[in-house]
């Protein structure tokens, strides 16, 4: 028997071993319980150092299984009518322990994309809720596959529309930004969360670091040049109220105070020939001159 033959019997027999022991477990657990939900009994619940151990040189084949049993305790369930047709069945998730198969695929293979990309399409949302337990799924990914935007678009996502973290959506989306390939409109969005976010100096430095290494001749580059003059100019405002709230004992009420009180000598330009405005909570802003009026609208911003 050749060498290759023997490595492929292994395989199965392995592959075989795994889906015999989770569908055993699933039996027993539907027995007992009488659950619609499939187990919470698995190779997954394994320690890591005891499932590195059990895969040996076949962690990539174990983490695609493990990736597909996860699919497989997600998606609508069909049961056939006593009169005919198929109805949907409203499945229990058990979300924890499909949390701890996309972890134990992760530990088996951190570079496989499919895992993070399904766990990024289910864990948080609802009904699980798993949002810290996706941001560290997608954290591993990310630091695991640094040619890929994508595990850092998704943290910057989860930290937006989630957690409402505007400033660290801005700095994670500014991090997808650098990475080749990326969509020209990250480092627009990532300036404009983290400025909005109070990292108005953070989003400088990286807006600033990215542009060294651009070519003037590529796409977006002068909306990124645009997007740092209006930030540098929003920081010297920042700097400016700051001031005037250090010598006066509270925050200006409009941006003309600044000038007219001479803390500021004049406005700085903004590139998208637009005033700079201040809203009720002292965040300025460089592309909504009605801010006092009217707060700017958030789908808006997640186009910026």
């Amino acid at each position: 028997m050749s060498k290759r033959l023997t490595i492929h019997l292994f395989v199965a027999l392995v592959l075989i071993g795994f889906y015999a022991a989770s569908n055993n477990a699933l039996l027993q657990q539907q027995n007992t319980a009488g659950q619609t939900g499939r187990s919470n009994s698995g190779i997954w619940n394994l320690p890591p150092v005891a499932l590195l151990a059990v895969a040996g040189e076949f962690k990539g084949l174990m983490a695609d299984y493990l990736t597909m049993e996860a699919g497989a305790q997600l998606g609508t369930e069909l049961a056939r009518k006593p009169e005919g047709g198929f109805r949907v069945v409203k499945k229990q998730y058990d979300w924890p322990s499909i949390h701890r198969i996309f972890v134990a695929s992760q530990t088996l293979d951190p570079s496989f994309a499919q895992t993070y990309i399904v766990a990024q399409g289910w864990l948080p949302w609802e009904p699980a809720n798993m949002v810290p337990e996706t941001q560290e799924i997608v954290k591993i990914a990310a630091k695991n596959r640094p040619w890929d935007w994508q595990p850092y678009h998704s943290m910057g996502f989860n930290a937006y529309y989630f957690q409402n973290r505007h400033g660290e959506a801005g700095k994670l989306f500014l991090e997808a930004a650098k990475i080749p390939n990326a969509p020209p409109f990250l480092p627009i969005l990532g300036a404009r969360l983290a400025q909005k976010g109070g990292e108005t100096e953070t989003a400088i430095v990286i807006m600033k670091s990215m542009l060294v290494d651009k070519n003037p001749e590529e796409p977006g580059y002068t909306d990124m040049v645009d997007r740092l003059h209006a930030l540098e100019g929003v920081l010297v405002i920042e700097q400016a109220a700051n001031s005037y709230e250090k010598s006066t004992g509270r925050k200006p009420s409009s941006l003309a105070e600044l000038t007219a009180s001479g803390t500021l000598a004049a406005m700085p330009p903004n590139p998208y020939n637009l005033d700079y405005c201040m809203d009720a909570a002292g965040v300025i802003y460089f592309d909504n001159p009605d801010c006092q009026s009217s707060p700017p609208d958030k789908s808006n911003q997640q186009q910026r």
